[in-house]
């Protein structure tokens, strides 16, 4: 069988930006307009400096009209660029957020549309980071680090050109000083960042897991004693994000390498410069100018090697959520897809599926659902039941064979669309936190409060629904309601899709007597001319199919005639 496509603890990292250039469409204008207010805040930055060495060579030479004009060009250049930053920063922020609201919004739908077999091959709490941890991350350093790290690296490329201006040979004599050996410690830092941040991610991810996956199930691990057991593999998880963290840590402590660099290079600048004032190769305000530009280039590069870490960080979050897209198809999903009518036969045609190579769950199955079929799967624990019913409804696809609606391949189908042909129920149903409305409402399209009330009536759970507090607004849970009771939102939920199929998994099994009833007059009210397939072992469940599928022989009896008839 082919295995779901999976996510990668180390996800390729390569053409990062480039995989997630699409996602900045509609965003264009806003990003140019951000980089003009960064260039032009930039400039104005600059030209403090040089504006303050003028205002020092008037003063030493006694112009005073000079100097006056020279001190007000220099507040205009402050004032300026202090605006001129904010701006940029501020839109460089709005941008960002909106660009990663988009993501986070495309990322949860990927998830949700992505395929059965891939979200039971991961454990919740991997993709609960990814949806969350990752998208907050970069939500984070967009905020934070990134318009730093564009002011700081448009501010330096200005300073360079304004001082090669002044004096290129100084200019070169510092560049030569400075950057190979800030460009050798800096390429050390990347080339031990990337694996680092991953396994850091990675082992953030497990700890997640670990408390998602056992806090729904501390009743049990209490009754089994199984809380020391659990305590040990948490410690495990925390010592192997521990070891990550610190690993983190002395990582980045390489950087610190650049402000030994940054001092010795300071001091060699200023012995220089003074040489060549006395020896009348340099004016005083040029000097001054250096001194300070100088200083604000280490300063600058100072912040975009500190700013590197958390970009670094950010650019491993980024290859972590495209990951995700790649796996579940959020990157290349296309949803168009032939039109269903309202009804239809459902049909397998050769289907084979298995969970583990060499070892098939179906091999070869074909069978005709008629359009207001009531067919019964039943066999023992293991035999298939409840994979055919996942494969019937399009959330498995098949490893061979085909499974079509009207004629149409499931697999070809906008998952939207089958949604709202094909409903399954499954034995455990799930709730959000929220009202019984809200979780009513929860299905294909959008059932207003008019339709909840009619499909409550038309079921018959009406008498069911005034016995709670507060009728359609008590606020429930999966905690709060019985298995059956959750099983009756689940129907209404079915009705209000209103499928042309409805499939049932054990609906009825470990309920009691009463609340079983209560389900079959539901289903009966449901049923009209829909197709109905139920998957169950209780002889009075069987008894109200008219043919039957024992699994997992695939043998298909008529349930009224008790003839046999091979499928």
């Amino acid at each position: 069988m082919a295995d779901p496509t999976l996510l990668t603890d180390l996800p390729d990292q390569r053409a990062v930006f480039r995989r997630a250039a699409p996602f900045l469409a509609g965003h264009r204008l806003a990003l140019a307009a951000t980089v003009l207010l960064n260039l032009a805040g930039a400039a104005a930055a600059v030209g403090v400096t040089a504006a303050i060495g003028r205002v020092v060579d008037a003063a030493g030479g006694g112009d005073r009209p000079g100097l006056l004009r020279r001190v007000l060009v220099l507040l205009l250049l402050v004032a300026g660029s202090g605006v001129l930053t904010w701006l940029s920063r501020y839109w460089l922020i709005r941008t960002g957020e909106h660009v990663l609201a988009g993501l986070r919004e495309r990322a949860a739908d990927a998830v949700g549309a992505a395929p059965l077999r891939f979200l039971e091959a991961h454990r919740s709490g991997e993709l609960l980071r990814r949806l969350t941890g990752e998208i907050n991350g970069l939500a984070s350093f967009a905020a934070a680090t990134l318009p730093d790290l564009a002011t700081a690296a448009t501010v330096l490329l200005l300073t360079v050109v304004m001082l090669a201006l002044y004096s290129w040979p100084l200019t070169v004599l510092l560049l030569l000083a400075f950057v190979p050996p800030a460009l050798l410690i800096v390429r050390a830092f990347h080339r031990r960042a990337g694996a680092v941040y991953a396994e850091v991610a990675s082992a953030e991810a497990a700890v997640v897991s670990g408390f998602a996956e056992s806090l729904p199930a501390q009743e049990q691990l209490r009754i089994s004693g199984s809380v020391p057991r659990w305590l040990g593999r948490f410690a495990r998880d925390n010592a192997r994000l521990q070891d990550a963290q610190s690993a983190e840590v002395r990582t980045e402590l390489r950087l610190n390498q650049l402000a030994l660099l940054q001092a010795g290079c300071v001091a060699g600048l200023l012995v220089v410069s003074a040489v060549m004032v006395g020896r009348g190769a340099l004016s005083v305000g040029v000097a001054v100018v250096f001194v300070l530009a100088t200083r604000d280039i280490f300063h600058r590069f100072e912040d975009l090697a500190g700013a590197i870490g958390d970009a670094r960080e950010a650019h491993v979050r980024l290859a972590r959520l495209l990951d995700l897209l790649r796996a579940t198809g959020g990157e290349t999903r296309a949803i168009a897809g032939p039109d269903l009518p309202a009804r239809g036969e459902l049909a397998l045609v050769g289907v084979g599926f298995g969970y583990r190579a060499g070892c098939d769950v179906l091999d070869g199955l074909t069978l005709t659902v008629a359009g207001g079929e009531r067919l019964v799967i039943a066999g023992e624990t293991g035999s298939g039941k409840s994979t055919l019913g996942k494969l019937l409804a399009g959330l498995y696809a098949p490893d061979r064979g085909t499974v079509r609606f009207a004629g149409h391949d499931l697999a070809l189908v906008d998952p939207k669309l089958l949604r709202s042909r094909i409903v399954l129920v499954p034995q455990e149903v799930s709730l959000v936190d929220g009202t019984l409305a809200e979780n009513l409402a929860m299905t294909a399209g959008r059932p207003d409060r008019t339709a909840v009330s009619r499909t409550v009536g038309l079921l018959g759970l009406a008498e069911w629904v005034d016995s709670l507090p507060y009728g359609l607004d008590t606020a429930v849970s999966t905690r709060t309601l019985s298995a059956g009771e959750r099983q009756l939102v689940a129907i209404a939920r079915a009705a209000l899709a209103d499928p042309a199929v409805l499939i049932l998994d054990e609906a009825t099994a470990g309920v009691d007597h009463a609340t079983a009833a209560r389900i079959e007059e539901a289903l009966s009210a449901l049923a009209a001319d829909r197709t109905l397939i139920v998957i169950a072992h209780r002889a009075d469940t069987v008894a109200r199919g008219r043919r039957l599928l024992t699994m997992p022989e695939g043998r298909l009896t008529d349930i009224v005639r008790e003839t046999a008839d091979r499928g």
